[in-house]
């Protein structure tokens, strides 16, 4: 890793403060972080409500942040997608959230974590594959962050999937199926809307050469299927800002939900896939307030 990259690291991503005007007409000063945009499940959940292909949507737990890179500084996108996760353990004050106090640990504090967890003897195959990461650019999957989440004494669980051998049942068919499965059993019935507002963690989602998370499912009228997933590798565009903090959106917007989704048509080029999720029960108190 070059000495700038560390530094930049090192430093974290830029702090700022902004003024808005609240929803009572007062000023209110807010912190915003470079890298980071809170707020963006309740208005995709918005989106999908008002999308008349859509069936059905699910979305998990409210408080988690879109975390991208930083410029210049590569793919990290496996300790992005890492972070995303600890967002949600950190606004949802779930099960670990005491191992993460303060703000969203940076990347080389992450590669501690999965050093350590190597050190304490899980899944430790990683450091003899990698020869170690510790102030490295080098790739990371699925098994360094079941690593260092369990060893932070996290509850979770890996599912993988390929193409049948027959070619019946595809990869990214089988995710689907998995990941609608996963929000249904946490999907509270409500006749007034096709969006179900669950509490359930998001889910690690490890494609050939890149990591991305899953935050919501979509099935449409035609019976196709939309992952919702939050990707390291881009930022909030600016018609996704314009939205943030609305709570009446009445007018479908798909070439915004267009970045979020991901359906066959993308994932049927990969042959298989990974995923990992929080499997600890999440905490029941009211989180959505759209």
């Amino acid at each position: 890793m070059p000495k700038w990259l560390r530094r930049q690291l090192e430093q974290g991503p830029k702090i700022s403060m902004v003024n808005r005007i609240g929803r009572d007409g007062r000023l209110i000063r807010q912190e915003e972080v470079q890298n980071e945009t809170p707020g963006l499940i309740p208005i995709l959940a918005q989106l999908s409500a008002v999308d008349r292909t859509v069936q059905a949507a699910y979305y998990c737990h409210p408080t988690i942040l879109h975390i991208g890179k930083t410029p210049n500084e590569g793919g990290f996108c496996g300790y992005r997608s890492i972070q995303i996760l600890v967002s949600y353990i950190q606004g949802a004050r779930a099960q670990g959230h005491d191992e993460f106090t303060g703000r969203t640990p940076g990347i080389l504090k992450l590669q501690d974590m999965i050093e350590l967890a190597w050190d304490r003897g899980i899944n430790d195959i990683g450091r003899a594959q990698t020869g170690g990461i510790k102030d490295t650019r080098k790739y990371i999957g699925t098994p360094e962050a079941q690593a260092l989440f369990l060893s932070s004494q996290i509850d979770c669980a890996v599912d993988v999937f390929s193409d049948s051998p027959d070619g019946r049942l595809m990869a990214h068919e089988q995710l689907f199926n998995a990941v609608e499965k996963y929000f249904q059993k946490a999907a509270i019935p409500d006749d007034r809307s096709n969006v179900f507002k669950t509490l359930l963690p998001p889910i690690y989602l490890q494609q050939p050469g890149h990591s991305l998370t899953i935050v919501g499912f979509e099935r449409r009228k035609d019976g196709s299927c939309n992952l919702i997933i939050f990707d390291p590798m881009f930022h909030t565009s600016p018609s996704m800002h314009r939205l943030k903090g609305r709570r009446n959106i009445r007018t479908p917007r798909p070439e915004v939900l267009h970045a979020y989704r991901r359906g066959a048509r993308q994932l049927k080029m990969y042959a298989g896939f990974e995923i990992l999720m929080l499997t600890a029960h999440p905490p029941l108190f009211p989180a959505w307030d759209v």
